[in-house]
Parts: structure tokens; sequence; C-alpha cells
């Protein structure tokens, strides 16, 4: 019993690696035409973060049919705010990648960027990120 408890964790393990290594790979011009895209078409409220905009897609998730709803999430995550800001920005993550036509995808995805996406660690695509850490969203809009 305990040796295919061991094997499973092994493949699981190996599973995980296979995805961040493919979503990995990203295309940056792409990334980049996307991001000025949907930056200019955003209603983006001053204050501005002092930090430019940027996106790196999917986040080490592959980026797929999906890429844009990535890129749109991106947005609000740089600019940040208050925790339920956050929680729209995840369930708009989902809805836009379940639209795209994969659901369970949009669901992993929004569980992956509830844990990994919290404003708290010193990462590049943590909540605020266009913002100084460890600020997480504009003056006046505590997380």
């Amino acid at each position: 019993m305990n040796n295919i408890y061991n094997i499973n964790k092994f493949f699981l393990f190996i599973i995980c690696m296979l995805v961040l290594l493919i979503g990995c790979t990203t295309k940056p011009n792409e990334i980049n035409r996307l991001s000025v895209e949907i930056y200019a078409k955003g209603k983006i409220q001053d204050p501005k973060p002092p930090h430019d905009f940027k996106s790196d897609g999917c986040s080490c998730f592959p980026d797929s049919d999906w890429v844009e709803c990535c890129v749109m999430h991106d947005l609000a995550y740089w600019m940040g705010g208050t925790s339920e800001e956050r929680k729209d920005a995840d369930r708009a993550l989902r809805k836009c990648v379940a639209d795209k036509g994969y659901p369970k995808t949009g669901a992993l995805m929004y569980y992956g960027v509830r844990v990994g996406g919290v404003w708290w660690l010193p990462t590049s695509f943590r909540w605020g990120f266009g913002w100084d850490y460890p600020k997480s969203g504009p003056p006046g809009k505590p997380y």
C-alpha cells in the first residue's frame, strides 16, 4: 500500500513538473502584443501603479486558447486593490476560461490564483504587483 502511495506521489510530481515546463515556455511577442491591446482597452483609474504594466501570460500555466484571459487577469492583479476586487478578478478569470470552452481548466486556474496570487508574497505575479512591495493597491484601498 505504501509503495502505491509513493508511486502515485511520484507521478503527480512528474505531471506537475511537465505542466510547469510546458507552461513556462510562453510566446513573449504574443504576450506583449496582448498586453498592449488589453491595457489600451482597460479603464485604468488613477492613481496608477508606479511600475509599468507587464504580463507573463498564464504565470507558468500553459498559455493556450485562454491566454487572453490570463493577460486581462494580470491587468487586474497589476492594479491591485481590495480583497473583494481580487475575488472578482479571480472569478472573471475562471469565467473567461470557461467561456472559451474549458470550465475544468478555469476552475483549476481559479484555485491556483487564489492560493498563489496572495499579496503578501513578494512574487512578480502577486496581487498588486504594480505597486512597491508590500503595498497591494492604490492608497485608500486596503486589502
